[in-house]
């Protein structure tokens, strides 16, 4: 009886242990993430009546994110996150621009979990987050235009054609922006654990401010999107 006791102590003191040290010190999230790129509150001019008016638009963009994760203790937890998305040819409105944009983010910021007996809920560990960083956006857009008549020609070769091709000449180039703008994302997601050193994030929804210039107007204003993501977590260094 007395080494049955001893036997059942043991096995108690393994599992409370084993509770005590399943939450992991470092995480790592790869993932796929859409992005809501609302350009609310925009303007463009209205030829017709020599005025800007506002109007209401977005679109859809696509692509990849990543976080590192440094979890201090089992409900409080460091991020860094970057990722992208790209929309290949977007217009406004019914206008079609056939621009490119590639927009990049980076964050830091606190991460607060609840979990329950380090367990979470039913399976599922809740989360909410604060994140402050910055954001890059890339347009492009490509163009076709007549060389004016003053154009030498000079034939130095480029990787993309002559570089003086000469007067009254066709050409087809490239025309970028790139902007530089105050980010924040506000959320939360659900994560699920279901081995030592590999999980699953179902869901994570995020409220993305951005402060780019319009695209028309050039005038710098708040932009409200919305991102969403699913993906992989890979944990190590348990506590």
């Amino acid at each position: 009886m007395k080494r049955f006791a001893l036997l059942i102590g043991g096995a108690l003191l393994c599992t409370f242990v084993a509770a005590a040290t399943d939450q992991p010190k470092y995480e790592v999230y790869l993932g796929y993430q859409y992005l809501r790129n609302n350009t609310f509150n925009d303007r463009f001019l209205n030829e017709d009546l020599g005025v800007f008016q506002d109007f209401n638009s977005g679109f859809d963009m696509h692509g990849g994110v990543g976080e590192f994760i440094y979890n201090a203790n089992h409900w409080a937890s460091f991020v860094v996150n970057a990722g992208s998305v790209n929309k290949g040819n977007f217009g406004i409105g019914t206008l079609n621009l056939g621009v490119s944009d590639t927009t990049a983010f980076v964050y830091g910021g606190p991460r607060f979990y609840y979990r329950r007996h380090h367990k979470g809920v039913l399976g599922l560990t809740p989360f909410g987050e604060i994140l402050f960083g910055g954001a890059f956006r890339h347009l492009s857009t490509q163009v076709t235009a007549v060389t004016v008549a003053g154009t030498p020609t000079v034939p130095i070769a480029t990787p993309l054609g002559i570089l003086f091709p000469g007067p009254l000449t066709v050409v087809d180039a490239e025309l970028k922006r790139t902007d530089n703008a105050f980010s924040m994302k506000v959320g939360g997601g659900l994560d699920w654990t279901f081995g030592k050193h590999f999980g699953f994030r179902p869901i994570q929804v995020d409220y993305v401010l951005t402060r780019f210039p319009g695209i028309l107007t050039g005038v710098t204003e708040n932009r409200n999107s919305v991102a969403a993501s699913a993906g992989f977590l890979f944990t190590w260094g348990a506590r």
